[in-house]
């Protein structure tokens, strides 16, 4: 693709255009935006590469180096009209003319005036003009979600793809990877304790000297190593490709100290100096000849890949099975939408389009799908709800071949930042005659505004985890502290490709793999306290072996921490123990302990399905206790006691056998519950579903039943549900092929309970 890259002078712009570049696309323009100037009559300017340009001339008067801008770095912009020769790409530069009004993490233009991220957008419609095969823009945003999500509001409104190769690596392994390349990158501002600007500004923060510096300061202080925290920020002169480096004489440095240890480095005067002799353009494929790509599978996975595939059998993989069809003379009608709420929270399940009316019976798929919208508009007013409330969705379609007519009616429906969570499937003739796509969704009564929605939505492709475009978040935190994880697939993050084609057993291990590690990255990103449970669609039989080998290994060595960051990390970012970390004994004393591993696996659920997205053969989705909260949470319990003692109820995170979560007697995040039962009649089953649930003496809330086709019908299983359970416990039916338990044991049906607290802190 032809890529524009958004450059502020700084060190990870440039290097996210060399990842760019090493990821097969070619940078065609550079786009800055910068202070604006009482001479600029121009609203964008032009310059244009030249192997002799002129000096750089001092500031004009009234313009300011800095900005109070929350988006764009702006301390050294004098600099930039120098790159365009040294990188031989032209550079389009705007005026910074709007300030930060939306201040949220997550950005919403429609009523954001005077934005300051609105004024790239002109900037960016200028420069596809000339050059209108632009299909892409690269930013360096390495943490930023601020900045990450304001680049990804644009490009969706201009048709183009964000690429940030930066997001989410580790911050002294990208420092490391510069200097291997070549990159220095000099500090001309600095705002953080041990970092004086005497010591500092003008020094390479990439030469092994600094990093060892700053690796001190993180450990002292927790300094981001990469300047995340707005630490300090860079101007780049040298780097591979180059045809000469900038130089900034001594004299054309003024120092400027803004009080309290601030200071930055106001660039005068600045050149472009040639290589000598004759240059010979460098193609961009060969700057890039010496950087490193990361590895797609993190340490711990690859063994867990390398240790399935050793034990694999040696037989070729079997041809795919024929789907499953219910005989003709099964009854199947449709269920009616089922619905319940408890602590704020609102499920409404098999929501399908009313039936056509006789003189139209053969509805198009957009029809039908915008008619099932319309439905769920109007039960969620009964509760008064709208489409931002909703925080996850289960999308069940006949054919995956009609998801994109689908998506993008859908896709009208979730406008907002942060939309749900997903998960979707394809379950073929399973639904009911005449549906072709069936809905549940969970929907958060408690939040007034969609600005205190807790979420992760990624759109820009990188290493880290697949870009959700969807409309579809990776994660979202409801009330209660429950995170719904999106339903992963194996996708390589950088390409947006599958893995393989799953030809083989090994490939069909790879995609399982991968996609468990997508999970795992999102909840460690989202900073989740722990997986409750997990849900693993798979494509075909041969599947099943290597999710269930792969999820107890993935276990095996986690140490029970909050804040995801701690698992298999010995980061100082760390949390410690929520298994009866804030009892009595106190912070301090526990702190002292030696960690035990736990070495507990969550429940996991594999359920046999038609097809996939993108024909992948695997799909995870899981259910997460939010961490921020937990500790939250904790606070409101103790402030409860008074004294403590050695009797008092602790709050706590407690692996059983076939629950996890946080059941502490009156929890008031109430619990998961999951499990498998063994084949019996579709009233047998609904009966002893209702037992169990009655058996942990929490407020049942809402119950997802994988119901296999050889067990009952989705109208069969609902007729039983209703006659059996009744009105008190509201069921999402999700027909599929077979089920399996966490063990790979196949079983009758799979169950995951939602079940509420008594209270709500």
């Amino acid at each position: 693709m032809e890529v524009i890259a958004l450059i502020s002078g700084g060190k990870d712009s440039f290097f996210s255009l060399l990842h760019t570049i090493a990821n097969g696309h070619k940078v065609v323009a550079l786009a800055n935006l910068h202070p604006p100037t009482i001479t600029t009559s121009d609203p964008i300017t032009t310059h244009l590469p030249s192997t002799t340009p002129s000096a750089l001339l001092p500031s004009t008067p009234g313009t300011k180096d800095e900005l109070d801008s929350f988006m764009y770095q702006t301390v050294g912009h004098t600099v930039l009209p120098l790159y365009p020769h040294a990188l031989n790409i032209p550079l389009y530069r705007k005026a910074i003319t709007g300030t930060s009004v939306d201040q949220n993490l997550s950005y919403a233009h429609s009523s954001k005036r005077g934005d300051e991220t609105e004024d790239l957008v002109p900037l960016l419609e200028y420069i596809i003009a000339q050059h209108p095969g632009v299909k892409a823009i690269c930013t360096g945003a390495i943490l930023s979600t601020y900045q990450r999500t304001r680049v990804e509001s644009v490009c969706e409104r201009l048709g183009l793809i964000s690429l940030s190769y930066l997001w989410q690596r580790e911050q002294a392994e990208i420092l490391a990877d510069m200097e291997v390349v070549g990159l220095d990158a000099r500090i001309v501002k600095v705002a953080a304790v041990g970092l004086d600007p005497e010591g500092w500004l003008w020094e390479n923060v990439t030469e092994a000297r600094r990093r060892r510096m700053l690796d001190g300061l993180e450990r002292k202080w927790g300094v981001h190593v990469a300047g995340e925290g707005g630490e300090y920020e860079t101007v780049v002169v040298k780097g591979p490709g180059w045809r000469g480096i900038i130089e900034v004489p001594e004299d054309g440095r003024e120092v400027v100290r803004s009080g309290g240890g601030v200071g930055h480095l106001k660039i005068t005067k600045a050149d472009f100096v040639p290589k000598e002799g004759v240059v010979e353009e460098v193609p961009q494929k060969d700057w890039v000849k010496d950087l490193r790509i990361p590895n797609i599978w993190d340490a711990d996975f690859e063994r867990i890949l390398k240790t399935i595939i050793s034990t694999l059998p040696t037989t070729p993989l079997p041809p795919h099975a024929t789907p499953f069809s219910l005989p003709p003379d099964r009854v199947n009608p449709p269920p009616k939408p089922s619905i319940s709420t408890f602590s704020q929270i609102l499920f409404i399940n098999n929501i399908t389009s009313p039936p056509p009316s006789p003189s139209t019976p053969h509805q198009s798929i957009t029809t039908e799908i915008s008619s099932l919208l319309q439905t769920l508009s109007a039960l969620l007013a009964t509760h008064g709800a709208s489409f931002r409330h909703i925080t996850t969705c289960t999308l069940l379609l006949r054919h995956m071949s009609h998801f994109p007519l689908i998506n993008t009616t859908y896709s009208t429906y979730f406008t907002t930042p942060l939309p749900p969570s997903r998960i979707c499937i394809s379950v073929g003739d399973l639904l009911p005659t005449g549906v072709n796509v069936m809905l549940g969704i969970t929907a958060d009564l408690s939040s007034p505004s969609p600005r205190l929605r807790r979420g992760l939505h990624v759109q820009s492709r990188s290493y880290w985890a697949p870009a959700n475009i969807g409309p579809y978040s990776q994660s979202i935190t409801s009330s209660g502290g429950w995170t719904s994880l999106a339903g992963m697939i194996p996708l390589v993050p950088a390409s947006m490709e599958l893995l393989n084609n799953a030809e083989t057993r090994e490939e069909v291990v790879g995609q399982a793999v991968l996609g468990l590690q997508h999970m795992w990255r999102v909840a460690r990103a989202a900073e989740v306290a722990g997986i409750l449970g997990c849900v693993v669609f798979v494509t075909r039989c041969e599947a099943v072996g290597p999710v269930v080998e792969a999820w107890k290994r993935a276990w095996e060595r986690w140490k029970g921490e909050v804040g995801w960051k701690g698992l298999w990390s010995s980061s100082p970012q760390s949390s410690s123990s929520i298994l009866e970390r804030y009892g009595e004994e106190g912070e301090e004393e526990q702190e002292g302990k030696e960690e035990e591993e736990v070495g507990f696996t969550p429940p996991l659920i594999i359920a046999q399905t038609s097809s996939l997205p993108r024909s992948s053969t695997s799909e995870w989705a899981g259910t997460a206790i939010d961490g921020p909260w937990l500790h939250k949470l904790q606070n409101a319990y103790n402030s409860t006691r008074s004294p403590p003692s050695s009797s008092s109820p602790r709050l706590h995170v407690t692996p059983q056998s076939t629950t996890y979560g946080p059941n502490a007697p009156h929890s008031p995040a109430g619990g998961l519950q999951m499990f498998c039962l063994p084949p019996s009649s579709p009233s047998a089953l609904a009966i002893e579903i209702k037992r169990r649930i009655s058996a942990q003496q929490m407020e049942a809330g809402n119950a997802t039943v994988y119901v296999p086709a050889g067990v009952a019908s989705i109208g069969e299983f609902d007729t039983a549900w209703v006659e059996c359970v009744g009105d008190g416990i509201s069921m999402q039916v999700v027909p599929v092929e077979r089920v399996w338990d966490g063990e790979g044991k196949e079983m009758s049906v799979g169950i995951a309970v939602r079940l509420g607290g008594k209270e709500d802190f």
